[in-house]
């Protein structure tokens, strides 16, 4: 971000370590420069400062300034909406219940939908692929676009992917050497889907690894460390460079997850925007105006300021006074407070009260900045398709100044968008879903099914009441609505609520007998025997009297 800051504030940034997030630790333009021509341009224009605002990371000129990371905050927003507070598996019975209760819990399902729709928003495209470990159990591994380089056909059918996989890494100070291992499948000369790996010695400067390339050769198998030997074979990868046959059924097992149906850059690609993508102006403006809430901070600490020409006065009589030495005293304009520790001297001679210095204090303008970010933030949340207020719930409500429509058209935003994400995301994790119940040996009849999103949940959940008590809904729809139920879960929830009704019905029966018959009444004798096992009985069922 280019913005005239102070000196101080610039030396501040420049010499600082902490402060700066390293570009995630590897260095991308090893990766950039691996690019086909036609989409360096888009890669390097578009998607890399948009992963790089989403990520909060410095990436070049991205992000090298302050900033409030609200690229990032966008992004984990909209990932939370999409994902949703659960989410569970629809189709045959067995399918589902070895999804639900056996492979998404010992598999960190959601952590991966997670991963893949923050790599999605990102970067506009997330990849994911299906892997089998060591012992055959199939798995779910998310990617980001630029840790990938995916090649498809016209119908968007992924038909060549590398993947740049850092691993055999460890946190003890072994001196040993890190490796990159790099992922092939590809369909080879004769059509078959084969897949090979690489494994390559990390290279760059320290703290800043380059990735490397895959069309070079890389270690042998048997050359590499015991310990990255056993850490392949943990994989499930006994050998390097050599091409085996990929056991899966939907093509590569590689699918691309696409946040918008079109891509605005290049029509023709298969690629989605980053939901960045049309914010950057604003998320600068947002950091333009952090960066100028800490000057006015920093500013606003107070000065004395009086007239320059004492200042040059001293200065020639201590350079008369003493010619050899060196005055580094400041003599510049006050344009830039590049010094805030500088002092004017004032000269014995003068009349200290005719030419006294004079203190200014800046103001701290704190309201006006508070009103330029929320108007900012508000901008950016409705540019990338959602209500401010999801996105960020800190912002002041003005919902008083609003009318009905107003407010629901605003929740009618988030919920358009987060459905327009549903139905271009649902399919592709549905055919990932389908291709592991395959593998695992069971009916692919399976489909995933995300929380949507409503607003105002206690007037939707009101609106449905009414509406099961007018008869305008069933009983089920009304269950599944609010409560978010699966449909077996739905099933079982009105099994129970009929249960307890039945109890309570019995309950209420056993409280009414008691009353006509007087068992409640601490004064009365009468018991169950003489009366009977009717309500309001009076004796002996076979006689209409009964006895005392």
């Amino acid at each position: 971000m280019s913005f005239q800051i102070p000196n101080f504030l610039k030396n501040y940034l420049n010499n600082t370590k902490y402060r700066k997030p390293f570009e995630n630790f590897v260095n991308n333009s090893t990766y950039y420069s691996q690019l086909n021509w036609q989409w360096q341009s888009y890669m390097q224009t578009i998607v890399r400062p948009c992963i790089a605002y989403a990520t909060g990371s410095v990436d070049g000129v991205y992000n090298s300034s302050l900033s409030m990371s609200t690229g990032m905050a966008i992004v984990k927003g909209a990932t939370h909406l999409a994902v949703g507070d659960k989410l569970f598996f629809e189709g045959d019975d067995l399918t589902v219940r070895f999804m639900s209760d056996i492979w998404a819990p010992n598999t960190g399902f959601r952590r991966f939908v997670e991963r893949a729709y923050s790599f999605m928003f990102g970067g506009g495209t997330g990849v994911i692929k299906l892997n089998k470990d060591a012992l055959g159990r199939s798995r779910l591994d998310a990617f980001r676009i630029d840790r990938s380089l995916i090649t498809t056909n016209d119908g968007g059918e992924v038909t060549e992917a590398i993947f740049f996989i850092s691993l055999l890494s460890n946190m003890q100070n072994k001196n040993e050497l890190t490796y990159w291992l790099t992922e092939q499948r590809r369909y080879n000369e004769q059509g078959r889907k084969v897949i090979s790996y690489k494994v390559f010695v990390k290279s760059g400067i320290e703290n800043s690894p380059t990735l490397p390339s895959p069309y070079t050769t890389g270690v042998r198998f048997e050359n590499l460390p015991a310990n990255v030997q056993r850490e392949l074979i943990k994989l499930g990868i006994k050998e390097l460079e050599k091409e085996t046959e990929l056991p899966i059924n939907d093509g590569l097992g590689v699918w691309l997850l696409s946040r918008t149906a079109t891509n605005s850059c290049i029509p023709d690609s298969y690629f989605g925007d980053p939901l960045l993508y049309g914010l950057l102006d604003i998320l600068w403006s947002i950091d333009v105006v952090y960066s100028g809430t800490l000057v006015d901070v920093l500013n606003g600490e107070g000065k004395i300021l009086v007239p320059k020409q004492f200042l040059q006065e001293t200065l020639s009589k201590l350079r008369t006074q003493y010619p050899g030495a060196e005055w580094n005293i400041t003599n510049a304009e006050l344009r830039g407070y590049e010094d805030e520790s500088f002092v004017y001297v004032m000269p014995s001679m003068y009349d200290k009260d005719k030419m006294s210095p004079t203190p200014i204090q800046f103001d701290i303008r704190a309201d006006q900045y508070g009103k330029m970010l929320e108007m900012y933030e508000r901008a950016a949340a409705v540019r990338a398709g959602y209500a401010p207020t999801s996105i960020f719930p800190y912002l002041t409500p003005d919902n008083s100044s609003k009318t009905a429509t107003e407010v629901t058209a605003e929740e009618n935003l988030t919920h358009a968008t987060n459905l327009a994400v549903h139905n271009l995301t649902l399919p592709v994790f549905n055919r990932a879903l389908r291709e592991i119940a395959r593998q695992e040996g069971y009916d692919p009849t399976i489909e995933l099914k995300l929380s949507d999103y409503v607003g105002n949940k206690l007037q939707f959940d009101q609106n449905v009441r009414e509406n099961y008590a007018a008869g305008l809904i069933a009983r089920e729809n009304a269950v599944q609505s609010v409560n978010n139920l699966s449909q077996a879960e739905t099933l079982e929830q009105i099994a129970k609520i009929l249960e307890d009704q039945k109890v309570k019905a019995q309950q209420e029966q056993e409280r009414m007998f008691g009353s006509y018959g007087g068992i409640d009444d601490d004064n009365s004798e009468q018991t169950a025997e003489y009366a009977g096992n009717r309500p309001g009985g009076s004796g002996d069922e076979n006689t209409g009297d009964g006895e005392r």
